[in-house]
């Protein structure tokens, strides 16, 4: 009896042992090209990262600065018109900014580690980094066209009366804060981790 105990002991022990063994998958090691190329999309990431940051830091000032409230001091027409225009050239710096980083992430190109691959998705094209920068650009010329006719129309509502003035600045900052909620949106997973 015991010789029995002492076999089905050890089989227990050996027969999980010999199973986790087999079950393992050996080691893939990655020729030189193909470690190259992982170092190189690494690096693309880290770099993606890296420029992930300036937009979300861009955006959140101007989405605080609205939050506080644009001129709450001011108490005369004058005094709207020169904070107005400090406004409008805090959002504009911070529009173009917000701007460039997608221009920089949209040019910031994948490795390839095969030439050879596609360039068509399942629902159709894939762009290359020139085309969708192309295509960014495209689409601001016309916004920034969209953006100066808006606001000179909302100066016109005001008759060439003094209120025409900062009524234009604040409608143009609220037109560019909008077209960042817009852009985004629209390019979030590119500026969002």
């Amino acid at each position: 009896m015991r010789i029995h105990t002492l076999i089905l002991c050890s089989l227990l022990v050996l027969v999980p042992l010999s199973f986790s063994q087999d079950s393992a998958r050996p080691k893939k090691i990655l020729t030189p090209e193909q470690q190259a190329y992982q170092q190189r999309v690494k690096g693309f990431f880290a770099q993606r990262e890296r420029l992930q940051a300036q937009p979300q830091i861009v955006f959140d000032a101007e989405m605080a600065r609205e939050k506080a409230g644009d001129c709450p001091e001011a108490g005369s027409t004058y005094e709207f018109n020169l904070c107005f225009g400090k406004a409008v050239e805090s959002t504009d710096k911070n529009l173009k900014s917000f701007e460039d980083a997608i221009r920089n992430l949209l040019s910031l190109k994948l490795p390839e580690f095969n030439r050879e691959t596609s360039r068509i998705g399942p629902a159709g094209p894939v762009l290359t980094e020139e085309q969708l920068t192309t295509e960014f650009e495209h689409m601001e010329k016309v916004w920034h066209s969209y953006l100066d006719l808006a606001s000179t129309a909302a100066f016109h509502q005001y008759g060439g009366g003094t209120g025409g003035p900062s009524a234009e600045m604040q409608f143009h900052i609220r037109i560019v804060r909008s077209h960042m909620r817009e852009l985004d949106a629209l390019y979030f997973m590119l500026l969002h981790k």
